[in-house]
């Protein structure tokens, strides 16, 4: 379905933003070539913890299915900040069903498209006023040499989260 990373900083000023733990997927999900990779390093919050990423790529490899996005994105997963990268995106409305999958915990801080190359970045519904920078790009690169039409490159993003800066980058390359 997607693989998951997640990991924690520090507490330094965050101590509003502070969650109490992180789930990892249930179930198998491996279907039509589509595997799930259980997070090896859930969130794991002391007293220095402060900030939960949540990092996930897919390569949607053209198909969505709603269910398998609620299930990477369900509000029971704790999580300060949400890194959606996805490759093969079809043209249905992924954003959408991520917004609505979302809605109750956290909100659409940034997003970068670059054809079926997506980037989205979500936080807690109080993560706004912690957003002291944020930046986006991508870069394209024709397909095979550009003899197709079907765009490789990446896609990335910047963001100065109350001091601590990140960069998020989504590729999708070919030999």
């Amino acid at each position: 379905m997607g693989n998951c990373s997640s990991f924690s900083l520090p507490k330094w000023i965050f101590g509003d933003l502070h969650n109490n733990g992180m789930v990892s997927i249930e179930g198998d999900g491996t279907h039509e070539g589509i595997k799930t990779i259980r997070i090896q390093k859930a969130c794991e919050f002391t007293a220095s913890s402060v900030l939960c990423v949540c990092i996930i790529t897919w390569n949607m490899n053209g198909k969505m299915s709603v269910e398998d996005i609620r299930k990477l994105v369900s509000s029971t997963r704790k999580f300060d900040l949400l890194v959606v990268g996805l490759q093969e995106v079809p043209k249905c409305g992924v954003e959408q069903v991520l917004q609505e999958a979302m809605a109750d915990t956290h909100i659409l801080l940034c997003q970068k498209a670059m054809q079926s190359i997506q980037m989205f970045l979500f936080g807690a519904k109080s993560s706004e006023a912690y957003i002291k920078e944020m930046k986006v790009d991508e870069h394209a690169v024709g397909g095979c040499g550009g003899v197709i039409g079907r765009k490789k490159g990446a896609v990335a993003m910047y963001v100065n989260f109350s001091g601590i800066r990140m960069v998020f980058v989504s590729c999708h390359l070919a030999v």
